[in-house]
């Protein structure tokens, strides 16, 4: 509840009360709990950060090679849209608009984290010989720019599903980073495939917002 209303109004407008009202409750019952709107915004970092590395967890346990892995990664940033939407607005766009504390502190960190795990799937394809990049964590950085912001014009209803959008992406990053094939890219269409359909099926895929 707390996370919709910052997706909709932004943090600076989002009313403890109006909150409260919408769950039955005094809005001393959440203070009580939560002892201000900036630690309910941690609270739901928090949360919104263990889901992103179960992600991880899971892709590292699915698949193997880092073509498909890379692939996942991209379907799980530009899934997050739609599947944890309201969590995704608030915690990429708020949190650099109105702090500098602890709290930004931590979402630092924990971003920093996640982006070494795309580091990671990129140096391990160079290492291979499978991905052809001078600088992997510049490499990172832009499929992460290139998904992130997706929140700016992605819509769920809009006329491309995420499967699509995931297509699309997976083809221009990796024509830029995977050799030419003689197959003709066959290869690489059964590991972009492989890699959406198993993350179609990641644990909490179907969930909403919790928090």
């Amino acid at each position: 509840m707390f996370a919709e209303h910052v997706a909709d109004r932004g943090y600076a407008d989002t009313s403890l009360a109006d909150v409260a009202a919408e769950l039955n409750l005094s809005k001393g019952t959440i203070v009580h709990h939560f002892k201000s709107k900036e630690a309910l915004l941690g609270e739901l970092h928090v949360a919104y950060f263990t889901r992103r590395f179960a992600e991880v967890d899971y892709v590292h346990a699915q698949l193997e090679d880092p073509v498909s892995r890379l692939v996942a990664m991209i379907y799980a940033l530009l899934a997050a849209h739609r599947d944890d939407r309201a969590a995704s607005l608030s915690c990429l766009r708020e949190l650099v608009r109105y702090f500098d504390g602890e709290l930004n502190q931590y979402a630092r960190q924990e971003r920093d984290r996640y982006t070494g795990f795309v580091v990671d799937i990129l140096r391990e394809g160079v290492e291979r010989g499978v991905f052809h990049t001078p600088d992997p964590r510049m490499t990172a950085l832009q499929v992460f720019g290139m998904c992130n912001y997706a929140w700016t014009w992605y819509r769920p209803d809009g006329p491309q599903s995420v499967e699509e959008i995931v297509l699309l992406f997976s083809r221009t990053i990796l024509g830029g980073l995977v050799r030419e094939a003689d197959d003709g890219g066959s290869e690489l269409a059964k590991l972009i495939d492989k890699a959406i359909e198993i993350m179609q099926r990641a644990p909490g895929r179907a969930q909403s917002d919790t928090v």
